[in-house]
């Protein structure tokens, strides 16, 4: 079996269109994000259409139990045709994401707009702790220390990009920095 090597999970990001035929329309942003998603907030805002605004600080991988809890509430009773509109940081994208898909929603009803951010949010492969703001390869891993290497590969569970100890054989190496595009 061959492996296309032009295939990457990095995820590729295109600007939010509005659906208007959805029974439901739900924004969500971060507090710097809101401006990607106004103009389509403003085209429905007469029919009921709901807007979230995330508080910045959350811990990575965690959304403020206040802004969980709702989101949660409002997608367990919203119809079939919803749609969720989603603006932030990449980190916030995909928690906002996964926790639309465990409350019954299909990728097809959400769309993410592209990050607010080049910074990644990163998983250390080897202690699990998930790292946000990361902007250059290598980069130290806040949990177990060890120099990892920022890869493409993204791990939609996470949300997150993987990382991967670079300097296995000799740790004391020192290595270029990369800024992460």
């Amino acid at each position: 079996m061959q492996i296309d090597p032009s295939i990457k999970s990095r995820p590729k990001y295109v600007a939010p269109e509005l659906v208007a035929s959805a029974g439901l329309q739900l924004f969500v942003s971060e507090s710097d994000a809101g401006h990607l998603l106004e103009p389509l907030y403003r085209q429905c805002s007469e029919s009921g259409a709901q807007w979230l605004v995330a508080e910045p600080g959350n811990a990575p991988g965690t959304l403020a139990d206040s802004l969980s809890g709702y989101l949660q509430r409002v997608l367990s009773d919203a119809p079939v045709t919803t749609r969720l509109y989603v603006a932030g940081s990449e980190g916030f994208l995909w928690d906002i994401r996964n926790q639309a898909l465990s409350a019954g929603l299909v990728d097809e009803q959400i769309q993410l707009a592209p990050p607010v951010t080049k910074a990644r949010r990163l998983f250390c492969t080897h202690c699990y702790t998930l790292m946000e703001g990361v902007t250059s390869s290598p980069h130290t891993c806040s949990g177990c220390g060890r120099l990892l290497l920022v890869r493409d590969h993204f791990a939609r569970l996470h949300g997150a990009y993987v990382g991967v100890q670079i300097n296995a054989e000799d740790p004391e190496e020192q290595l270029e920095q990369e800024v992460l595009q």
